[in-house]
């Protein structure tokens, strides 16, 4: 990965888990660091782990001329404010004001799903096709809705996430039936987990045990990965993307996730364009990338 901008900036990429930091070059990433969220200590903890990055890193790296900032939830890039956030617990962090008096530098914020739509857009598979869907899959889901080669860049845009699909479980927005509850990371292991007897630690065990043939673990996946391509279905419907760009933790399940929500399209679609169906190329690092981007457009 390359890029023409030679300046340094830091990408802050907040995660409902963890915080991926990197000190960047464009899309080169010359050095990368991880934190633990650790939101289940508070959302106030939360944030104190986001600060704590930031400060790390500006001391780390001095020469970075501005830092990058993305959060998940809904986000006010016009007054730098974190307004909300389901998954982490926070109301109103006032993250630009805080992380810019903490290092010295020129804050970029925006929401973390459309950084990573921005960077797919210029650095990944979303480069060349004007109408891209970006829908990262981890704690939590949404998109970045990428028209004519612009984001579409409102705060309660690309809640794709809290479609109804009808799953039977409560989403963590008080919510039945979003497709957050029942094909997220956290949600897949835990609907596994109630229904056998055995318990696994991770999302990726679950897909483990539907290869090898596990018939809960198989239900488990096909309904989320269905619920999925029912989302992406009525997406296509309304916005015709040329391509749609999958990413996140659950994304790492490769063809796993891909054929049946290629298979599940198929089945659905009549008329309409099928669009690209891909892994992220940029993987669970597109974050830290479009928050680098957002540090530097801060500084224009």
């Amino acid at each position: 990965m390359s890029s023409t901008s030679q300046e340094l900036v830091i990408g802050l990429d907040v995660g409902g888990t963890e915080i991926k930091a990197g000190l960047l070059r464009g899309s080169e990433i010359l050095a990368a660091r991880r934190w633990a969220t650790e939101r289940e200590q508070g959302p106030a903890h939360a944030v104190s782990q986001v600060l704590l990055a930031a400060k790390s890193m500006s001391q780390e790296f001095p020469n970075a001329s501005a830092v990058g900032v993305v959060v998940p939830g809904v986000v006010d890039t016009v007054t730098g404010i974190a307004e909300y956030s389901e998954n982490i617990g926070w109301k109103n962090i006032p993250f630009v004001k805080l992380v810019s008096e903490l290092t010295g530098l020129t804050v970029g914020f925006g929401h973390d799903v459309r950084a990573g739509g921005v960077a797919e857009t210029m650095y990944g598979a979303g480069k060349g096709f004007a109408n891209s869907f970006f829908m990262p899959i981890g704690t939590g889901i949404a998109g970045a809705i990428v028209i004519n080669g612009e984001l579409f860049d409102d705060p309660y845009a690309g809640e794709i996430g809290h479609l109804d699909v009808n799953s039977g479980y409560m989403c963590a927005c008080g919510v039945m039936g979003c497709l957050e509850s029942i094909s997220t990371g956290p949600s897949i292991l835990r609907i596994y987990n109630e229904k056998s007897e055995s318990q696994l630690m991770s999302t990726s065990q679950v897909v483990e045990e539907s290869i090898k043939g596990n018939a809960i673990a198989r239900e488990v996946w096909n309904k989320s990965v269905e619920a999925i391509g029912f989302t992406l279905s009525s997406y296509i419907n309304i916005l015709a993307p040329e391509i749609i760009i999958l990413g996140g933790g659950v994304s790492k399940a490769g063809d796993e996730l891909l054929s049946p929500i290629e298979k599940y399209l198929d089945s659905r679609l009549t008329f309409q364009r099928r669009p690209k169906i891909v892994i992220a190329e940029l993987g669970d690092h597109a974050g830290m990338i479009g928050a680098g981007i957002f540090g530097l457009r801060a500084k224009k």
